[in-house]
């Protein structure tokens, strides 16, 4: 056999070893596991948190220009936000954290 052959032979036998490896490979047969319930709740707690904060944030920047945090400029404030900024945050959260005295 000629070292043209060999190379075919070997190119061949490379192939069919790769298609084998492809098909028979085990793949994932189970999906993702589903989140339990206390990972729901905490997700939803850290949400609620976290839109608090930034309310609170904004009530300490409303106090830092000399206004006093109420309805209107939390809502003013609210609408100034940028659609990626609000984006995950709970709107009503929000305004508690911005109007309330925060409790500590």
């Amino acid at each position: 056999m000629s070292i043209r052959g060999k190379v075919a032979v070997a190119a061949v036998v490379c192939v069919a070893v790769v298609a084998g490896v492809i098909l028979l490979w085990p793949g994932s047969k189970s999906a993702p596991a589903a989140p339990t319930s206390d990972q729901i709740k905490a997700s939803a707690q850290a949400r609620l948190d976290s839109s608090q904060k930034a309310g609170r944030e904004a009530r300490a920047n409303i106090q830092a220009i000399g206004k006093t945090p109420d309805d209107e400029s939390c809502k003013a404030a609210w609408d100034n936000l940028l659609d990626s900024d609000k984006q995950g945050l709970l709107h009503a959260a929000w305004l508690v954290g911005c109007v309330n005295t925060p409790t500590p």
